[in-house]
């Protein structure tokens, strides 16, 4: 059982580090009289269309385990705070946890630690372990043993305007043996900055966006931002490879080839020929720009190692230290990531299923441009950093690609980065 002085101490540290702790309340229901276990859930808002099938998997799940299990969700508003974070740590220091919960892939680490979810090893199998991409089992495990299983990845993928790029003479590469490194992309960008058009849009939302959508500029060149065991950043982060890396993204700003107050839709509208962006693109690009004509390629390598390195990881089901019934509660997470809920989720969603069977099956995956997303998704994935202190990293890397795109000095932005990273580990400790 969940020692309140551990997940007091240690969620404190990690949520006011970030500033994410606010006071919030929770309910947790149960009926002690009757034979059904009641399982209680909680997962953020999405649109409406999410909200439904989230409702629809549930009831799916009662009916079949009628007479032994009864789950309920209850769907937080994340809006663009962290509201949900903060209720979750909340419930965590009030001993008020649901059975089961959702929560973003980076965050897995943090609440492993600091006991809020508990191992769900015994419970998956390891030909269950086995269907799903190893991204996801990664971000999923802590100290060797399973935490967490999602049904779907994601990636970001390399968008550019087909007709700019004809009429540049510019031809992308199909195959991940000859994908584009940064050298190749910086000369394409050179070209085609003319006319009012900037070559390439590399902006990302001011917050976990930088690390998930630019992170990889590191990781390809052969740096990691931090140790394996996730408690240094010194000569990680920092490291001459880091800041050779990153300097190199710096020249695209320094040098005009992107905006730096871009406009909504500026790639969309024909305001940059290219765009660094997640594979959630395909959706807005086909449902609200039908006539558009783009092409996709490949997340671009460094230019020394030539290895293509790309962004994983979403969201993921967890079994909560509070929940009564562990293992009914780890029952019903392999329901919602079974192949059935895996395959509709992901169709609706429009992004690569977490399993392999599902993934595999889906045949437009099979064909440019979704095969360039599923080369990605199941041979080049990185997952994001697995630290307790992962809120602080996030935070502070997001301020340091600010400051770099405006031109600051590399190191020093860096070693900003480190000295925040570290002062929280210690604190965490």
């Amino acid at each position: 059982m969940l020692k309140r002085k551990k997940i007091t101490s240690l969620i404190l540290c990690a949520a006011l580090s970030a500033g994410l702790l606010t006071g919030c309340g929770s309910t947790k229901g149960g009926d002690s009289n009757s034979d059904v276990t009641e399982l209680t859930v909680w997962s953020p808002q999405g649109n409406q269309d999410e909200n439904n099938y989230y409702n629809k998997r549930i009831e799916e799940f009662n009916k079949e385990y009628e007479g032994k299990y009864k789950a309920t969700i209850e769907l937080i508003p994340r809006a663009n705070g962290y509201e949900y974070e903060n209720k979750i740590n909340a419930a965590a220091t009030s001993g008020d946890l649901p059975d089961v919960l959702s929560v973003d892939g980076p965050t897995v680490t943090n609440y492993a630690e600091s006991g809020i979810l508990v191992p769900i090893e015994q419970y998956v199998s390891d030909e269950e372990k086995s269907d799903f991409v190893p991204s996801i089992i990664n971000q999923g495990t802590y100290n060797d043993e399973l935490y967490t299983l999602g049904t779907s990845e994601s990636s970001v993928l390399l968008f550019y305007n087909e007709k700019m790029l004809n009429e540049a003479g510019i031809t992308p590469p199909t195959t991940l043996e000859e994908a584009w490194t940064w050298e190749d992309v910086y000369e394409a960008a050179k070209k085609l900055n003319k006319d009012g058009v900037y070559g390439i849009d590399l902006n990302w939302d001011l917050g976990e966006g930088q690390i998930y959508g630019l992170a990889p500029i590191v990781w390809s060149s052969g740096a990691e931002l931090l140790s394996k065991d996730g408690k240094v950043a010194n000569g990680y982060i920092n490291s001459p490879e880091a800041v050779e890396a990153l300097t190199y993204y710096q020249k695209f700003a320094t040098e005009g080839l992107m905006n730096l107050q871009p406009l909504p839709n500026e790639f969309e509208e024909g305001k940059a020929a290219m765009y660094l962006m997640g594979s959630w693109e395909f959706t807005k690009l086909n449902n609200d720009y039908p006539d558009f004509e783009y092409g996709v390629t490949y997340y671009p390598a460094s230019a020394k190692t030539k290895k293509v390195v790309s962004p994983s990881g979403d969201w993921c089901w967890g079994v909560t230290s509070g929940s009564e019934n562990q293992e009914g509660a780890a029952e019903l997470v392999k329901f919602l990531t079974n192949k059935d809920s895996v395959k509709e989720h992901c169709d609706m969603i429009d992004k690569p299923a977490s399993r392999i069977s599902v993934l595999e099956s889906n045949e437009s995956y099979n064909e440019y441009p979704r095969n360039i997303l599923k080369d990605q998704v199941t041979k080049t994935a990185h997952t994001r950093p697995l630290t307790t202190s992962y809120p602080v990293l996030s935070k502070e890397f997001s301020s340091a690609m600010q400051d770099i795109r405006t031109g600051a000095d590399v190191k020093s932005a860096l070693d900003k980065v480190v000295q925040r990273f570290e002062e929280d580990i210690k604190r965490n400790n």
